[in-house]
């Protein structure tokens, strides 16, 4: 069993970034399916994948923003960013 600690990645640098993304969910990875298969299902990690506005020229339609050891602490980022960018759609029509 592996108890070395798996750290929080964030794949931007500033929060201003988030304001190119319309949406975000959590997508579950594997190392491998080999890993997949033996873990029982268990990922190795959770991304918090972003989906780019259709206005925003990027060579992929998405893109991880961040990568959590856990789900739930994913789930929770992708959440903060759903509202950062309704808030900051908000605040630019206001």
């Amino acid at each position: 069993m592996n108890t070395q600690r798996k750290p929080v990645m964030f794949y931007f640098e500033r929060l201003e970034q988030m304001r190119d993304f319309g949406s975000f969910r959590v997508e579950a990875v594997f190392e491998s399916h080999k890993e997949a298969e033996q873990s029982g299902g268990k990922p190795a990690w959770y991304s918090v994948i972003g989906q780019f506005r259709p206005d925003v020229q990027f060579q992929y339609p998405e893109f991880p923003v961040a990568d959590f050891p856990c789900e739930n602490y994913a789930k929770l980022f992708a959440e903060m960013c759903e509202q950062y960018i309704r808030d900051q759609a908000i605040a630019m029509t206001a």
